[in-house]
């Protein structure tokens, strides 16, 4: 059986790359720099070690392990060629990847990165060997700053290749994916390669040698137990928002689907908005529990086919609030309930709960506002069917300014541009069993709720 043409490409690309990886490992054989077999053979062998402790909860196909300082201190150690041997001995015995394509494209990736960085080192005018007297002065210009050198440029291959990999298997942007490698790496990589010039320094000016390798092992395994305890926290976080999802699936089955699209569309707007890192993890939270109000209010909403009245909006607006109740006792999420509370809320000040008005809308809720109109707008509903990307976002633009934050719509714009969207087709049988049946993230709702108002408490309830 032929695999698909996209494991074509990837098996072709993987070939490439270990081509590259041979032509560096023989130019570092002709540059005028020792190979230290000793270094090659301690730190490959700390590298696997490493490959086989790394965390995966960093984000797809990401990964962070203490081999990145293996990698950094061979760039120095072992040249250019020792280099990349090291990057490519230290995924050859990778014991928990199971997937042919990782497991090759792991190890040619490193080790053309490892390979670079010494190039990099060397060509920035760094000491190899470096002497025992050598002065603080010189270890800064000549020891420090080109394996910073090396490294930047190692670990900008890492997220370039990665993006390369990824646009290959998902037909994702390659800059987009490697911005947002860094960006979830970068923070958990920079006390690595102060642990690398700790053990270059080691080995060569100190005299300590292969043993210090056994020096640098314990404050390496108590980095990658803070990185592994993060994870795990990570980890229960994803469980617990994974359950609360559910329950809102099971209690309103005409919305299966519906905040995984609203996440995914969220992510991809973030880094457009500045929102990185923790900031992104909230919003990406905030949006898959963005309805969980739902669950306790749609049994009080009034089954509808035609024009929303009085009762039905009474009702549906109750579920921001109802949501945030909810979740009021879970401390992690506590910074992803205003995007919550707010997300119906509107640019002209005439949304709900509360009647914010243009920047005092939490940003978290304006993305979500955003998102949950266009996939409203893309998914079909009993009475009308979806429209495509493009005319849900040519809708959007009509409503900048009023319903949705202008900016926020240009985000989704930049990123539709990068990346389409599918629109969603629901089942017939699926549509016959929804309470809500014009969906209350349908537009035309927000502008009926605007055109009502309620004046008062009473009104409301």
């Amino acid at each position: 059986m032929k695999p698909p043409p996209a494991a074509w490409r990837i098996y072709v690309a993987i070939m490439v790359l270990m081509t590259m990886s041979v032509v560096l490992g023989w130019l570092g054989f002709r540059w005028p720099h020792p190979i230290d077999w000793e270094a090659v053979v301690v730190l490959s062998a700390l590298g696997a070690l490493g490959t086989n402790l790394r965390e995966r909860e960093f984000g797809d196909s990401l990964g962070v392990s203490f081999t990145v300082v293996v990698l950094s201190a061979a760039m120095v150690l072992a040249g250019p060629t020792g280099a990349v041997m090291v990057g490519f001995f230290s995924f050859l015995f990778d014991f928990r990847t199971s997937s042919l394509q990782s497991y090759l494209f792991n190890a040619t990736m490193t080790a053309f990165m490892s390979g670079a960085g010494g190039a990099v080192y060397l060509l920035t005018r760094g000491l190899n060997p470096i002497a025992s007297d050598v002065g603080p002065l010189r270890i800064l210009l000549y020891v420090a700053l080109p394996m910073v050198a090396g490294y930047l440029v190692s670990i900008a291959l890492n997220a370039l290749l990665i993006g390369v990999m990824v646009r290959l298997k998902q037909g994702k942007s390659v800059l987009s994916v490697a911005a947002g490698v860094v960006r979830s790496l970068g923070p958990a990589y920079m006390v690595h390669v102060l642990l690398a010039i700790m053990l270059v320094l080691l080995w060569q000016p100190v005299g300590v040698g292969p043993f210090s390798a056994v020096l640098i092992v314990i404050p390496l395994l108590l980095t990658q137990w803070t990185l592994s305890r993060d994870a795990a926290e990570r980890r229960s976080h994803t469980r617990t928002v994974s359950t609360l999802m559910g329950a809102l699936e099971v209690a309103t089955p005409y919305s299966i689907g519906h905040s995984s699209r609203v996440a995914e569309l969220a992510d991809r707007m973030a880094p457009r908005l500045g929102i990185t890192g923790e900031s992104a993890k909230t919003l990406h939270f905030a949006a898959l529990l963005h309805d969980l109000g739902l669950v306790s209010t749609s049994p009080r909403v009034p089954r509808r086919t035609g024009p929303s009245d009085v009762s039905y909006l009474a009702a549906i607006q109750e579920h921001p609030e109802a949501g945030v109740h909810m979740l009021a006792d879970i401390d992690f999420l506590a910074p992803a309930l205003p995007g919550i509370l707010h997300h119906h809320e509107r640019y002209d000040g005439l949304g709900y709960p509360t009647g914010l008005i243009g920047a005092k809308i939490p940003i978290f809720a304006r993305v979500i506002a955003v998102a949950d109109a266009f996939d409203s707008l893309t998914t079909n509903r009993s009475y009308r069917d979806e429209v495509t990307g493009q005319a849900a976002l040519a809708l959007l633009w009509e409503r900048a300014g009023t319903h949705l934050d202008p900016d926020v719509v240009q985000a989704l714009a930049d990123a539709l541009t990068e990346q389409p969207w599918e629109p969603t087709r629901i089942s017939e049988a699926m549509l016959e069993s929804a309470v809500d049946v014009n969906d209350h993230d349908d537009p035309a709702v927000s502008d009926e709720y605007a055109a009502w108002q309620p004046e008062s408490d009473e009104v409301r309830a």
